[in-house]
């Protein structure tokens, strides 16, 4: 496995995140209708194990959502015909990066509305197999998503939610990531070793201590030479009985300014912007429905065959 020092700079952010709890009160999945455009033109539908290729944002308002994210960016959101709940498909600079779904949230439910990753493999059935094998839960049957491939809904055995996708035209390719865009993720969980095995035998990931952690909790996820993930365990203020989560990071410019401009749309700043141990800057932000993301400022590119 190669790192580079981006991974460096992301690998042992610890993130102080409160405000959520799982397992969710209400479950996300992606949209039984039509009109989802697919997230590569290939031709050649490359597969890529283990990639982060999609989320899914799970909010009781698209409108506030729009708003928020468009402004914030840049994004453009197309609606997607369905039966029941509304869909939108999120694109950034003309490309499909992600979905949200407006559900919601019962009376005297708490749990807040979330971001689910979802991670490429090449066959969602086995798939769905092995992760009930190795304790995690099947939330939705693997089914097709027209447009966008074959899915699944899984619950990893601590409780993180997390999507498996083999897409229609095969995935997306490691390429820079533009501002606005997915560039990293990150499993808080309980059992970090645990989480690893269990990732691991789904998506064929080599996994190891992240660079300088000088530990072996926290730790990177990779699959085709490219750092995929991190999994950490949780902040030391939450109790070692919480459920697991998901966290994803988008590229911003700014950082500061990007904090800023998310708390001025309705949004909180849960971990102010700074630099971590290798430079890069860094910020946990809420979105006004309570959905966590991170911020991640980083002007210089992964050279070409490096992990991005």
């Amino acid at each position: 496995m190669r790192s580079s020092s981006i991974i460096t700079r992301l690998a042992c952010v610890c993130l102080a995140v409160g405000g959520f709890s799982a397992p969710f009160g209400f479950t996300a999945h992606a949209a039984p209708g039509t009109g989802f455009i697919p997230l590569t033109s290939s031709t050649e539908k490359t597969r890529l194990p283990g990639k982060v290729i999609f989320s899914q944002l799970v909010t009781p308002s698209l409108e506030v959502a729009q708003q928020f994210y468009g402004k914030l960016f840049g994004w453009q959101f197309q609606h997607v015909p369905s039966h029941g709940a509304r869909y939108a498909e999120i694109m950034l600079n003309g490309h499909p990066i992600a979905s949200v779904v407006e559900r919601a949230i019962p009376p005297g439910i708490h749990d807040v509305p979330f971001w689910m990753p979802f991670i490429a493999t090449s066959d969602v059935d086995a798939l769905a197999r092995k992760a009930q094998n190795g304790g995690g839960k099947i939330l939705f049957k693997p089914r097709d998503i027209p447009g966008l491939g074959r899915e699944t809904v899984v619950a990893d055995p601590r409780g993180g939610l997390f999507a498996a996708l083999a897409t229609t035209n095969g995935d997306p390719l490691d390429e820079a990531t533009p501002p606005g865009g997915w560039i990293w993720s990150t499993l808080l969980t309980p059992d970090p070793q645990g989480a690893a095995n269990f990732y691991q035998s789904l998506f064929g990931y080599e996994t190891g201590p992240a660079p300088d952690s000088g530990d072996n909790v926290h730790l990177i996820a990779a699959s085709q030479d490219y750092a995929r993930a991190s999994i950490n365990p949780l902040p030391p203020h939450m109790p070692p009985d919480a459920p697991a989560r998901w966290i994803r990071f988008l590229r911003v410019e700014n950082a500061g300014a990007a904090a800023e401009m998310a708390a001025s749309l309705g949004g909180k700043i849960l971990v102010e912007p700074h630099i971590d141990r290798d430079g890069a800057l860094v910020a946990v932000l809420a979105d006004p429905a309570g959905a966590v993301f991170g911020i991640l400022e980083w002007h210089d590119q992964a050279p070409e065959g490096e992990p991005k």
